[in-house]
């Protein structure tokens, strides 16, 4: 499941930017934008980190896919934690410049916080219920996630 992600997200960002994060102008405050406008915000947004925290969330999310199968509880600890982070982290950027990407990425976020949750109680307490959620949660995560990956990269082709 996870293996799909990453190969869109690691083949579809070309790579990522070391240019420093730039702040994005909030959309609310902004007037109407022509598509055009659109498109070259969500571009610097991607370029200003935006495609380095696709491939943080990528690599955390392989980890804990690398690390449930076989299951290793020690491990998927460690990689769970670093997923919760990771989800928190990403959560604290800078706004998505475009609205219905920008609720797509909150919708990624908040299933893939709600999968390293249940993940992390799952490894503890060797739960099967939580590592049932952990497997829903993450599904819906990275088909949101995919979502934003793949408009971002339409953008970047236009």
């Amino acid at each position: 499941m996870t293996a799909v992600l990453l190969a869109v997200l690691l083949t579809g960002c070309g790579g990522t930017s070391a240019a420093p994060k730039q702040s994005a102008t909030p959309s609310t405050s902004a007037p109407a934008s022509s598509p055009t406008d659109t498109a070259t915000r969500v571009r610097a947004w991607a370029d200003a980190g935006g495609f380095d925290t696709l491939g943080t969330l990528a690599k955390s999310l392989g980890q804990v896919d690398k690390d449930s199968d076989p299951v290793d509880l020690a491990a998927l600890q460690t990689s769970c934690a670093q997923l919760t982070a990771d989800v928190e982290a990403a959560a604290e950027e800078d706004p998505m410049p475009d609205d219905r990407l920008a609720a797509r990425w909150r919708l990624a976020l908040e299933h893939l916080g709600k999968s390293a949750s249940a993940c992390t109680v799952g490894a503890a307490s060797e739960d099967q219920a939580s590592f049932d959620l952990m497997a829903a949660e993450m599904a819906i995560g990275i088909k949101h996630l995919d979502a934003v990956s793949k408009r971002i990269n339409e953008i970047g082709e236009a």
